[in-house]
């Protein structure tokens, strides 16, 4: 195996499919990248089991054929460590080189044989989406899904197609998101699977083209993915996922439109003297103007108004200001809506008729000031 190739693009592939590599498994393998290069392309390959990914590196050029297995962290680090914009790789008998300007690094590789193969999508996807609408579903949802739950369905977000119409939800158990788009070729698809967080980042993490489209199929145990460059596969999470219809409130009858950047740093000022004990921060709706405020008895109290198009009965309500701050970094929106009820009814977050973020109240009643 001898190729040349850009340092550059090389680097940034690795980086991605490096994530899949398990570091802490006791098959060796599985802490590896396969390198394979081809006529004109060089292939990178990593697995846990669970999830997988296939590469194409575009920018080579092949001398020789041949496949390479090496430890994800050692090849990745030497690639994007270097100065060069074109390096040299070259497989001699069990030791791998890579050569630029002044450098030269020899890796030990491991027997390729022994790397598990890679699902791959074989014939045409169930469905297409276009790459920048499922990137930014993936962005309203992923960060809402629970971590190290033992409700394991929700430990991963909901993919539900219906008709031409996909919908991403995701819930902690104390919050759900909830995302839709326009996808083409699933009219006669309609279910519902659960996909990891973990596969979903990845497809956000690895490079594409910018008017990429992602092509999907799901059978009954697994996610595949084609994203052009890159192909993933992922094993489906078990489990029955709540029913997020029944968790969205239809007796929201105040609404405001805010500034999605005022609201953020508002909300992040407000909660400077929030701490574990007062847990929140208090949201004050009136007639044109929105005051959030927090009081520690540790540290004192603070107060942000903001003016607002709002018009109707007032409304007091206590969030987690995390749960108020993670929505409004990923909204990636001018404005946002903000949809309350009474003080013990979960409040909305929406950006048009494609996001929704239901988030539930604290109990703030033990940080009134007065």
């Amino acid at each position: 195996m001898k190729f040349r190739f850009d340092r550059q693009e090389m680097a940034d592939a690795l980086r991605a499919v490096g994530t899949v590599a398990s570091t802490r498994s006791p098959k060796e393998p599985l802490k590896c990248i396969l390198i394979e290069a081809q006529a004109d392309v060089v292939m990178l390959s990593a697995t846990d089991l669970e999830l997988g990914v296939r590469h194409a590196v575009a920018q080579v050029e092949v001398d020789e054929p041949g496949t390479a297995l090496v430890l994800a962290d050692t090849i990745s680090a030497i690639v994007t460590e270097s100065g060069d914009d074109i390096l040299n790789m070259e497989l001699t008998e069990s030791v791998l080189h890579v050569r630029g300007m002044g450098s030269h690094f020899q890796i030990v590789t491991r027997e390729a044989s022994e790397f598990p193969a890679v699902p791959v999508m074989e014939d045409t996807p169930a469905l297409t989406i276009d790459m920048a609408t499922l990137s930014r579903m993936i962005e309203w949802t992923v960060f809402c899904a629970a971590r190290e739950s033992t409700r394991y369905a929700i430990n991963g977000v909901l993919w539900e197609t219906n008709g031409d119409t996909l919908t991403l939800a995701a819930t902690d158990g104390r919050r759900l998101s909830l995302a839709r788009g326009k996808i083409e070729g699933g009219a006669e698809t309609k279910g519902q699977v659960i996909v990891p967080i973990k596969a979903l980042n990845l497809i956000m993490r690895l490079p594409t083209d910018a008017d990429a489209r992602v092509g999907v199929t799901v059978t009954a145990n697994q996610f595949l993915a084609d994203l052009g460059r890159a192909k993933v596969s992922s094993a489906l999470v078990e489990g029955h996922f709540p029913k997020y219809e029944d968790v969205i409130p239809t007796d929201c009858d105040r609404s405001v439109v805010l500034s999605t950047n005022e609201f953020l740093h508002a909300t992040k000022r407000a909660a400077l003297l929030s701490n574990e004990e007062s847990k929140g921060v208090r949201l004050s709706l009136a007639e044109g103007e929105l005051t959030l405020s927090s009081r520690s008895p540790e540290q004192g109290e603070a107060t942000v108004s903001l003016p607002v198009p709002f018009k109707g009965e007032p409304v007091e309500i206590g969030f987690n200001p995390l749960f108020l701050t993670d929505v409004l970094r990923v909204a990636h929106a001018d404005e946002v809506k903000l949809e309350l009820s009474k003080p013990n009814r979960p409040g909305i977050i929406g950006i048009g008729k494609d996001f929704v973020y239901v988030v539930m109240p604290v109990n703030l009643a033990s940080t009134k000031g007065g």
